[in-house]
């Protein structure tokens, strides 16, 4: 059964290339110009995917250079290839690593890592990628984290986190998923545990230390539109558009 808080886009992959292309030629042209990018990390219940989509629709009204967005969804498509498929990704990525996985990694040869070690690895190489590229936008994927430790001289992240109150999420949840209290809380559970586990195997961090942000929003008090009018102004000071 399709979930339908999560909105996130599915991936045309002539898209990347033309987009990958047009950010080659732009770096080509200034070797020494910054990579400004965004992560957006939320809460389960939020409008983190409103707010991303809505931010690039704002960046490429102000930009002379296009912005991209790139969801985990996305990102789970890019790394399938011919050994691993997009629902092997998918499934890997949602589950915690087994004792087998363990077993695997701490014992055998590199080139015999298990796939999940396989799967976070190209993830990762991935993230790192489209951050090297500059406007984008990466909603979720650890992609917060990840992208911490790059020299802040040629790359300038500026990271978002989305909560809210557990009474506004589970409102939101019963709203749209059309269901009672006791369902919403329980869909509200088991998507942040997955979330939480998610960003702990891969990361080995937690998604809400306050220390990883730029900004932080209360979705209760702020809708996606003036989020993304606000990360923009904070760009703008950055100095993410100039020439």
């Amino acid at each position: 059964m399709t979930n339908p808080l999560i909105k996130e886009a599915s991936l045309n992959l002539s898209f990347y290339r033309d987009w990958a292309a047009r950010r080659e030629q732009v770096l080509e042209k200034d070797k020494k110009k910054a990579a400004f990018f965004v992560t957006i990390s939320r809460e389960y219940g939020c409008e983190g995917y409103d707010l991303a989509r809505g931010l690039v629709e704002k960046l490429n009204d102000q930009s002379k250079e296009t912005w991209s967005l790139f969801t985990r969804s996305m990102i789970n498509e890019m790394i399938a290839d011919k050994d691993i498929s997009a629902d092997m990704v998918q499934s890997i990525s949602e589950k915690r690593w087994s004792f087998s996985d363990w077993f695997v990694d701490a014992l055998v040869p590199d080139y015999l890592k298990s796939q999940s070690s396989q799967v976070f690895e190209k993830m990762r190489n991935l993230i790192l990628n489209l951050v090297n590229s500059g406007n984008c936008v990466i909603l979720g994927a650890g992609s917060q984290i990840i992208s911490q430790r790059l020299d802040p001289g040629k790359f300038h992240g500026v990271h978002i986190r989305v909560t809210a109150p557990r009474e506004w999420k589970l409102a939101r949840i019963q709203r749209i998923c059309n269901v009672g209290r006791a369902e919403a809380e329980n869909i509200l559970n088991s998507q942040q545990d997955l979330r939480d586990k998610f960003i702990a195997d891969f990361t080995g961090r937690n998604a809400t230390d306050p220390s990883l942000y730029n900004i932080s929003f209360n979705n209760a008090k702020n809708t996606p539109d003036h989020m993304a009018t606000m990360i923009v102004e904070y760009l703008k000071m950055k100095g993410a558009f100039k020439q």
